[in-house]
């Protein structure tokens, strides 16, 4: 259930929604009518899925009434990755080149983030930080000239006005964007200004598009690609032999996919995503029309649904679909993916499992939310300070900023013609799309002790309720599963382990394993 006070996904028998405390299935203090359900429809206009509040007399509104999933309040970690890109430099420069200025790779996606207004963002902190920056190797060159000329109030002057430009950037970024645009329930997605460049209009267009794709195409050795850090993977191996009373009925890959599919959109916990997706090599498509258009085009963010249908069926090596399960919680701060796949011969029946989870986004970034609209006294006292203790720092880096400004144009048509040669020379070229920013910015500590057991709640849950299925399809068809119900068991009781004051998420898989902790690690220095 979806609160319209604030826009969280609450579960569907909630009275109170857990974010803003506001009650369900009332009325909102500005009027607006809530309602216990939303009803997706089709927009007549754009055609994509929108939720449509009925009006108080039990009647659809007209299409002025519509709100758009679009124009609902944006998740934490979209707010907070915006602030990332204000807050440290490296993270925007990362956002831009990896993501922006990339003409042939796929981009990356990660639950509950919308990318594009963290690449506006980062478009918009560049060109705040170029600002600065010019202005202090102006005020460089003057201050050698009033050092050689002995100008000693003029350098003291230009020092002093070094200061300034540093200490009005840090003002602009913290109190101008972070206090008042990334504020709660201030921060609207829609609203940041594109740039009016038409190549990065379409780059921005195919990264909308990826966040809503059905195939990614990823670059590294792990497949899962914005989904954080592997936490739990298992396999196993089951021959379809039938019970002593009864002959083994045979079964296809879609057959099984199906049924634990419909049992699994009964989770009772968090807000669960299920779909179908297929996960590819980006050093494998050149070529392959499924997913590259052209050799000199980036991948396709989507697959006919009937190409997913045929790799369950007749599996390949190096794509392969997933039935994906997406847990929510903590407004888009804590997310466990699971990935499931089956692969059915005519012997036996192959199941794979792997949980993924995205932790928290770092806390210096969570700053929006303890900012006031306007600095205290003692607060600009503190910018002033720091941007006094920076001030070397920023005149070392501002000439090798400047520089890098001037030559980007230039490195960005060398990458592009040097990838061009890559293709075209039928060489080996990776299309994958690289690591996620919600990856980057993620602290490899849990925020809140709820949150580590959430993780476990979540996996527990979901992994019993996935085996359960399995072994009801098992036995629906007559098949043997005494021995499945042995591994079941040893899955249940040594699956994910959070324990302890365990940081960081250490978790141990399987028997023997182990845990490791700050404190254990304390203990053994000692």
């Amino acid at each position: 259930m979806q609160c319209y006070s604030c826009g969280a996904e609450n579960r569907l028998a909630a009275v109170y929604c857990g974010t803003c405390g506001q009650k369900l299935g009332g009325v909102a203090t500005n009027g607006d009518r809530f309602v216990d359900h939303v009803m997706p429809v089709d927009s007549p206009t754009t055609g994509r899925r929108i939720a449509v509040l009925p009006a108080a007399n039990g009647t659809l509104p007209t299409e002025n009434g519509i709100r758009a999933r679009s124009e609902q309040r944006a998740s934490d970690a979209t707010r907070y990755l915006c602030a990332a890109v204000h807050l440290d430099s490296r993270i925007a420069d990362q956002v831009i080149d990896d993501l922006l200025e990339q003409d042939y790779r796929a981009a990356p996606s990660s639950p509950d983030v919308d990318l594009v207004p963290v690449v506006l963002h980062a478009l918009a902190a560049r060109r705040r930080q170029l600002t600065r920056d010019v202005i202090l190797v102006v005020l460089m060159i003057a201050m050698a000239w009033f050092l050689v000329s002995l100008h000693s109030t003029a350098f003291l002057v230009s020092i002093a006005l070094a200061w300034a430009a540093v200490l009005g950037e840090t003002l602009v970024a913290t109190y101008g964007v972070l206090a008042h645009d990334l504020r709660p329930g201030n921060f609207h997605p829609a609203r940041v200004p594109r740039p009016a460049s038409s190549k990065a209009r379409k780059r921005l267009e195919q990264i909308e598009e990826f966040g809503r794709s059905n195939v990614s195409v990823y670059s590294s050795y792990v497949p899962f690609v914005g989904h954080g850090r592997t936490v739990e993977a298992w396999s196993a191996a089951l021959a379809l032999r039938g019970t002593a009373n009864r002959k083994a009925e045979p079964f296809t890959t879609s057959d099984i996919h199906d049924f634990v599919l419909a049992r699994m959109r009964e989770i009772p916990v968090g807000t669960v995503e299920v779909s179908d997706r297929i996960y590819v090599d980006g050093r494998d498509i050149r070529g392959d029309r499924r997913f590259l258009a052209g050799d000199l085009s980036v991948p396709r963010a989507h697959v006919d649904p009937s190409l997913i249908r045929s790799l369950m069926v007749e599996p390949e090596d190096r794509a392969r679909p997933y039935l994906s399960f997406q847990i929510k919680g903590w407004r888009g701060q804590l997310v466990l993916s699971t990935f499931l796949r089956f692969v059915v011969t005519s012997k036996e029946v192959f199941i794979e499992v792997s949980h993924s989870l995205l932790t928290p986004v770092r806390d210096e970034f969570q700053v929006v939310d303890r900012l006031l609209p306007q600095p205290t006294a003692r607060q600009a006292v503190v910018l002033a300070g720091k941007s006094a203790a920076m001030l070397l720092i920023y005149l070392v880096r501002a000439p090798m900023a400047l520089a890098k400004a001037i030559t980007r144009p230039l490195a960005a048509e060398l990458r592009t013609a040097r990838q061009r040669r890559e293709i075209l020379g039928a060489l080996h070229f990776n299309y994958g799309a690289p690591v996620s920013p919600r990856e980057t910015v993620s602290d490899p500590q849990f925020q809140r002790y709820f949150q580590k057991l959430d993780t476990s709640h979540y996996v527990k849950v979901l992994e019993k309720r996935l085996l359960d299925a399995i072994v009801d399809f098992l036995e629906a068809r007559g098949i043997d599963t005494s021995e499945f119900d042995e591994r079941k068991q040893t899955i249940e009781n040594n699956g994910l382990y959070v324990a302890g004051n365990l940081v960081a998420g250490s978790v141990a898989v399987g028997a023997g394993a182990r845990a490791t902790t700050r404190a254990a690690k304390a203990r053994r220095r000692r």
